[in-house]
């Protein structure tokens, strides 16, 4: 088990702004010139923030704010993740939290975050953590030896900080293949909508805990 942390351009004469990276906007404020980088691959599906040519600079997030924290587990490590599990029921007990689980089908809910966690031995399958709402309306499973990895990060689309927990199974075969497509988690849970102040400082002492 290991742990690790990891951590928008001036504007054309009319007015549109461009998409050179924050660091060359800002750079540019200064009066040191950045060299241009290549344009990359567009993808499909995916659109670039655009920044109003009248944004101040102050006005705009920190490039070095998003920030990832992860964990790495093998197979015994069934008591780590555990501790993580009864964690998260404390920190973030009450929380409104979308839970997101993708495979062939995408199944997405919005709930407070469970204020407790439980265990149980199924045979061979081994010790499966159980988060629940009181009316049992909402339920989600993870078998504790089939977790590799557990990552907290802090992000920004389209405006919008985004604050989310995931949790990893075995990685895909190809996964050391650059080319190969990022891991997708077994279940992930955002903070939901806009979060106020005192849930993303639960989150953040999350974070800080994730052995």
């Amino acid at each position: 088990m290991s742990a690790a942390a990891s951590p928008p351009t001036s504007a054309a004469a009319s007015g549109v702004a461009s998409r050179a990276p924050a660091s060359r906007r800002r750079a540019v404020a200064r009066g040191v010139v950045v060299p241009r980088r290549p344009p990359g691959p567009v993808r499909s599906g995916r659109r670039r923030a655009i920044v109003s040519a009248s944004a101040d600079d102050e006005s705009l997030p920190p490039t070095d704010w998003p920030k990832e924290w992860r964990s790495t587990f093998g197979a015994d490590d069934e008591e780590a993740v555990k501790t993580f599990f009864l964690d998260a029921c404390a920190e973030l007990a009450g929380v409104e939290t979308r839970f997101i689980v993708i495979s062939d089908a995408i199944l997405e809910t919005v709930q407070p975050f469970p204020a407790s966690a439980a265990f149980a031995t199924l045979g061979a399958k081994g010790v499966c953590c159980t988060l629940a709402s009181d009316d049992k309306s909402f339920e989600a499973h993870v078998f504790l030896n089939r977790v590799r990895a557990i990552a907290l990060a802090r992000s920004e689309r389209g405006g919008r900080k985004i604050y989310a927990v995931r949790v990893f199974g075995e990685p895909a075969e190809d996964a050391d293949d650059p080319a190969a497509p990022p891991p997708r988690p077994m279940l992930t849970a955002l903070l939901h909508g806009d979060p106020n102040p005192d849930a993303v400082a639960k989150w953040e002492a999350l974070a800080e805990k994730l052995p």
